[in-house]
């Protein structure tokens, strides 16, 4: 069984859908319990992938050392873990903690699909440093460079780059993506990267099929949901190109009443570049999920689609989900089987500006 970890609840739920692509069964699993049964139980597909979000994004650098090392006793082999592909949060100190429990680590933070790559060393968002774009004034996480190694020697790692038990892999192109995953699997290295560089690496599995893209051309169920809590600029690029109503949080039952009349509505919450602490950004997801539930407890939500990890985190709780495989590039469908309820999900600064108005556009057969 393949284990799958993120940093945040996107971030996991898309590697379970890159994983779902190439014919796993994927589960997203609040707890070690509900692995345990998994791992256990009988299932649908000999090609079974177990996902977790160790939810380390925001936390201090010690909480995610721990939370890491604790992943080393779970019943899973192969195991991969998600970064942001922005460079933000705590995938460092991660690192540290496999290289001081004796792993070997490959670093891989290209996504070409989704405009990510890595070249020499410096990663690029869209042909930017990351530090220089729009991720490297994150409200949450501001960044030190735009090169993996200087993150690396922060948390201690500088010896084991030296050394190559642990490598930061160069990838421009879908082609030196294989190459650099298959290069981690054949050295039985410990992959952290992007979705894209986590799925080629399941594609080395001997029980991977061939990427199938049945999904990239499915309608949303209607009426949907939009659910807004990402401040990254292209998430709000991206609802403000939808042809629907747009309404602050605080109008949530208006939301209802729009959904009820079988209608899409986007709830989000209101903009702004300043920092946010850790205190205004938990209570903010909070009143975003607490709206979310109102207008989910009417019935009339046939698909919610969620911005932002932060904010997926909220809204899903402790949801046991099935991932059924990707919509488009960083965009997994999901299914809660306890409410046959479909949920799509995207990271705050995944996609293109018209990403959500063409999976709305897509009409049902």
């Amino acid at each position: 069984m393949l284990l799958l970890t993120a940093d945040d609840r996107t971030g996991a739920l898309e590697t379970g859908g890159a994983c779902a692509d190439l014919g796993f069964e994927a589960r997203f699993l609040p707890n070690v319990g509900g692995m345990d049964a998994f791992a256990s139980g009988e299932t649908t597909s000999s090609a079974r992938c177990a996902i977790m979000d160790l939810n380390t994004r925001h936390c201090s650098p010690a909480q995610a050392r721990e939370r890491m090392a604790a992943t080393l006793a779970l019943p899973a082999r192969p195991h991969c873990h998600k970064m942001d592909s922005g460079l933000r949060g705590n995938w460092h100190h991660e690192v540290a903690a496999l290289i001081e429990a004796g792993r070997r680590v490959g670093l891989l933070a290209s996504f070409p699909a989704a405009g990510r790559r890595c070249r020499h060393g410096t990663v690029y968002i869209n042909d930017v440093p990351v530090a220089e774009s729009a991720f490297g004034s994150d409200p949450r996480n501001r960044l030190i460079s735009s090169r993996p190694a200087d993150f690396l020697a922060a948390a201690g790692c500088a010896q084991a780059l030296q050394t190559e038990d642990l490598v930061v892999l160069d990838a421009n192109d879908d082609h030196e993506l294989r190459a650099a995953a298959a290069r981690c699997h054949a050295e039985g290295r410990t992959l952290i990267g992007t979705t894209g560089g986590i799925g080629a690496y399941a594609a080395q599995l001997p029980s991977a099929a061939p990427a199938a893209d049945s999904w990239r051309s499915y309608a949303l169920k209607r009426p949907v949901l939009i659910v807004c809590g990402s401040l990254h600029p292209l998430s709000r690029t991206q609802i403000a190109a939808l042809d629907c109503a747009r309404l602050p949080l605080h109008r949530y039952r208006q939301a209802a009443r729009i959904l009820a009349a079988g209608a899409d509505v986007v709830l989000a919450t209101n903009d702004r570049a300043d920092a946010i602490d850790d205190a205004a950004a938990d209570a903010t997801a909070g009143a975003l999920a607490d709206a979310v539930r109102h207008c989910l407890a009417t019935g009339h939500v046939a698909t919610l689609v969620v911005l932002g990890g932060d904010t997926a985190a909220a809204v899903l709780g402790e949801r046991e989900l099935s991932v059924l495989g990707t919509l488009d590039v960083g965009v997994p469908l999901c299914r809660d089987d306890a409410s046959a309820l479909e949920i799509a999900t995207k990271g705050g600064g995944i996609g293109t500006p018209e990403t959500l108005a063409r999976l709305l556009a897509r009409q049902g057969s």
